[in-house]
């Protein structure tokens, strides 16, 4: 396995590994097995397990895949087989993602892993892997309860002779005792001396090293002493200790399961599970749930209602709201014989489509398997608890090794060797190492329920640090949605207004798609539009009925309504260089823009406003916020607002995942509350799903709770581990003691971590007005 990992060029699968320090449960699989998987590449098994697309994709449940370094290495399989275009691998259900090339090679993904030791199954399309997964956890599960059988047995048997048994009774006991505990020491412990294994090949300290250490030198000195017929033998606080642990192990195992299990990132969307859909037979719509909708299907929908699938629309025309895909908030008109998607939303008053897609098929389907995929299976959560363990593990074994020749000196080989036990026992940062990630999953959970989908979880590092926070301005600190305040159309030749329209259709601005909506209904004869192109900063021009057209935004000025001052724009239309019309657009700040932006001040954030809009625009919104003048940047340009970004440093970004990619990329801290969800998940740490500013409130909450967390928990296991630890090496705690004490602290840890998910949501009802 070592020379086929450096003939490849993957040694650093082993850095990886360690640097992650995460217990497998599962032996990988034999690689000299003699499975033969040939017949994946024959045509009546590609029908059951191919998805007939374009990559050719097959998916697998591998056994034993737990830690990062696996899935580092099965990641690079593509690198030396031909046959494999690309792969992922899900960590939450140890499932692989093959695509394979048109030579259409299935069997050499599992044979290429047979190499390194793990096994593959199989999936058929859309099959269940919660089988294969209890049938992994079920041999966790038996290793347990061999090991407490046998703890039981070995703790009654030990009681007896504490409480006086002698002669032949504590004889045979013993022989009971040791014999009881083989099964402990061996098939049971059999995951720490793999760990180990792989640990010491690479050089690095690993917590399983001491709890090697402890069951190796507690059994054998034990054998040793009931041979020679000494009454100090460990063979209970042994098989507790292996019991206690594993028991620990496989409740976080179970926990971090059912955080892995939670809803689809996509229920959130859609706060209904039913739909209208029309019965033929009876010729009217009936109520169904969403989860049975098939392809082909008519369905009914009222305005206000998100669409359920995706569909071509078979009303004559219908207003949606693509804002889930798209970002922005201006209604789009479609027409009859056009596909709507999922997730977007009726803002007409009724309309019927025949679905085309469902539940994953959907396009906000594939988008939102794509960042579930990035976010269970890309992020790392265990790395500060990784580098502490590593580090205490190396500080345990020296302060073992000097105690044991000390205390011995004093008191004799068998009480330095019994104290000795118990120290690291009882120092064991066994609960640290696997608690602090789970910590970590608890918070991405929260986050997730609030609406913020999470790219990366050392978002959570980098938040705390943050003291510069900048805003994009039309969309996120105003609502983006802009509406026609006065334009004399009637003035306005027929072939003008449909040159006009022609051209706005060719841009995505809010300001076009206003226009658009607006012109729609007029039935004009559309021209063919050449020569279109933005003017950047001012609007668009384009060539239609031959004659140059351009939409410019020339002043501005404000006017007051009910909720907020509008922010009204002068859009001027030439032909031909000349005047013939103008129109007066406006937009409004969000409604929770000042509190927001007030609540940040007083927390001690500096704010900026970064636009590519004008200055004059800019200013007012920076006016009515209170944002000094000094800080509202405009007319910037994408490589100007990242230049600004990258020069503040220690800063977060707050806007259109697509429209300021590079600013989101350049920050501290990226978040996207506007634009595609696919789009701004490639360049922003966070999503917003709700176009909601009170949600970055409860962003930061959740990187301050956590941060406290990590330090309250960080101080707590290193003040238990050194306390306890020194009334064990002080001889206050026997071994036996010290194997029930060791998983409190892990107790501990979960109630703080737990504490600390319950104070986000106490910070987040204080954070709304």
């Amino acid at each position: 396995m070592y020379e086929l990992l450096g003939a490849l060029g993957l040694d650093d699968y082993y850095s990886i590994r360690e640097a992650q320090n995460i217990l497998k449960t599962t032996p990988p699989a034999d690689p000299a097995s003699g499975e033969d998987y040939g017949y994946l590449d024959s045509g009546s098994f590609t029908d059951i397990y191919v998805k007939e697309e374009k990559p050719l994709t097959m998916n697998f449940y591998v056994e034993g895949i737990e830690c990062a370094a696996c899935l580092w290495l099965i990641e690079k399989i593509p690198g030396f087989v031909p046959e494999i275009e690309s792969l992922s691998l899900n960590m939450s259900d140890n499932t692989a993602t093959v695509n394979f090339t048109p030579a259409k090679k299935f069997s050499s993904f599992p044979e290429a892993i047979k190499k390194f030791g793990y096994k593959a199954h199989p999936l058929k399309n859309d099959e269940d892997v919660s089988g294969l997964k209890r049938r992994e956890n079920r041999k966790s599960l038996i290793r347990l309860s061999i090991a407490a059988v046998c703890a039981g047995n070995i703790m009654l048997l030990s009681a007896a002779i504490y409480s006086g048994a002698r002669g032949v009774f504590e004889e045979q006991f013993m022989l009971l005792n040791l014999i009881l505990s083989l099964p402990v020491i061996t098939y049971c412990s059999l995951p720490f001396y793999k760990s180990v294994l792989g640990s010491v090949r690479t050089g690095r300290a690993t917590v399983d090293i001491p709890i090697v250490f402890v069951i190796f030198a507690g059994f054998f000195i034990s054998a040793y002493n009931y041979l020679t017929g000494s009454p100090e033998v460990y063979f209970d606080s042994i098989s507790m200790f292996v019991f206690l642990l594993l028991a620990s192990r496989y409740f976080l195992r179970t926990v971090q399961e059912r955080l892995n299990d939670r809803e689809p990132l996509g229920k959130s969307l859609f706060s209904s599970n039913r739909v209208l859909v029309r019965d033929e037979s009876a010729r009217q719509f009936f109520y169904q749930p969403v989860e049975s909708l098939l392809t082909g299907q008519k369905i009914k929908l009222a305005g206000g209602d998100r669409f359920p699938a995706d569909g071509r629309l078979l009303s004559q025309w219908a207003e949606v709201n693509l804002s889930v895909l798209t970002g922005e908030n201006i209604p789009r008109t479609v027409s009859k014989g056009e596909i709507v998607y999922a997730g977007s939303i009726l803002d007409s008053d009724e309309a019927v489509l025949e679905v085309t897609g469902t539940g994953s098929s959907t396009r906000i389907g594939k988008i939102l398997e794509e960042v579930e995929h990035n976010y269970r299976s890309k992020i790392s959560l265990s790395t500060y608890s990784d580098r502490y363990a590593t580090v205490f593990t190396l500080a345990v074994g020296i302060i073992a090794a000097v105690s044991f020749f000390a205390v011995s000196s004093y008191y004799g080989a068998s009480e330095a060797l019994e104290r000795t036990i118990a120290f690291i026992l009882i120092s064991c940062p066994c609960a640290f190492v696997f608690v602090m990630p789970l910590s970590f999953g608890l918070f991405l959970k929260s986050a997730s329920d609030n609406g913020i989908l999470i790219k990366d979880a050392r978002i959570f590092d980098k938040l705390p640090r943050v003291r510069n926070i900048f805003f994009d301005k039309t969309g996120t600190l105003t609502n983006g949605v802009y509406r026609i305040l006065s334009w004399d159309t009637d003035k306005l030749p027929e072939p003008d207004r449909a040159a006009v329209l022609a051209i706005e259709r060719e841009s995505e601005h809010p300001v076009a798609r206003t226009i658009v909506t607006y012109l729609s209904g007029e039935g004009l004869d559309i021209p063919e539009v050449a020569g279109f192109r933005h003017l950047y900063s001012k609007g668009v021009e384009g060539r239609a009925g031959g004659h140059l057209y351009s939409l410019t935004a020339e002043s501005d000025e404000s006017r007051p309504n009910e909720i907020n001052e509008i922010i009204a724009t002068r859009i001027v239309i030439r032909k031909d260089g000349e005047p013939i019309s103008e129109i007066l657009l406006g937009d409004s700040l969000k409604e929770d823009a000042k509190f927001v932006v007030t609540e940040l001040k007083r927390r001690g954030y500096l704010l900026y406003i970064l636009s590519g809009d004008k200055e004059s625009n800019v200013r007012q919104v920076a006016y009515k916020l209170q944002i000094p003048a000094e800080n509202a940047f405009s007319e910037e340009t994408p490589e100007g607002k990242s230049e600004i970004v990258r020069e503040r440093g220690r800063s977060m970004m707050i806007g259109d995942g697509l429209n300021d990619a590079g600013a989101l990329s350049s920050s501290d801290v990226g978040v996207a509350i506007q634009g595609s969800v696919g789009e701004s998940m490639k360049v922003s740490d966070a999503y917003i799903l709700e176009n909601d500013l009170f949600t970055i409130l409860t962003l930061i909450d959740h990187g301050t709770v956590i941060r406290e967390t990590v330090r309250r928990n960080t101080a707590f296991s290193i003040t238990y581990n050194v306390a306890a630890g020194a009334f064990a090496l002080m001889g206050f705690i026997n071994p036996l003691a010290a194997a029930v004490l060791m998983p409190l602290s892990s107790v501990l840890l979960i109630a703080s971590s737990l504490y600390g998910q319950n104070k986000t949501r106490t910070r987040e009802g204080a954070a709304r007005p």
